[in-house]
C-alpha cells in the first residue's frame, strides 16, 4: 500500500533525494533563528518535492540526460529554488512594510 501511495507521489526516488537534498543544504548552510528553523526546513522539503516531481524530470527529458546528471541537476534545482523563495518572500515582506507605512 505504502508502495502505491509513493510511487504517485514521486517519479524517481534519486532525483527526489537529490532535490531535497539541495533544498535541505540551503537550510544548514543560511541557518534560521529561533522558531522560523523548523517553517524554513518544512518549506525546503516541500520546494525540494516540488522541483523533484514537476521540474527536474522535464527538464532531464528534454535534454536527454543520464542520470547522475538528472540527480545533480535536482540538487543544484532544489538548492537555487529555495534561495529565490527566500528572497521573494524578503522582497514581498518589504513591499508590503512600506504600503502598510503609507
Amino acid at each position: 500500500m505504502l508502495e502505491k501511495i509513493l510511487s504517485i507521489l514521486v517519479i524517481d526516488n534519486d532525483i527526489v533525494g537529490g532535490s531535497v537534498a539541495g533544498s535541505v543544504t540551503e537550510s544548514i548552510i543560511h541557518p534560521q533563528k529561533g522558531r522560523n528553523i523548523v517553517f524554513h526546513f518544512v518549506r525546503a522539503l516541500c520546494v525540494g518535492w516540488a522541483l523533484a516531481v514537476f521540474v527536474s524530470p522535464a527538464i532531464s527529458e528534454k535534454f536527454d540526460l543520464k542520470k547522475s546528471e538528472s540527480v545533480a541537476l535536482s540538487f543544484i534545482g532544489g538548492y537555487a529554488g529555495i534561495r529565490l523563495m527566500a528572497t521573494a518572500e524578503n522582497i514581498l515582506m518589504t513591499k508590503l512594510k512600506e504600503k502598510i507605512k503609507d
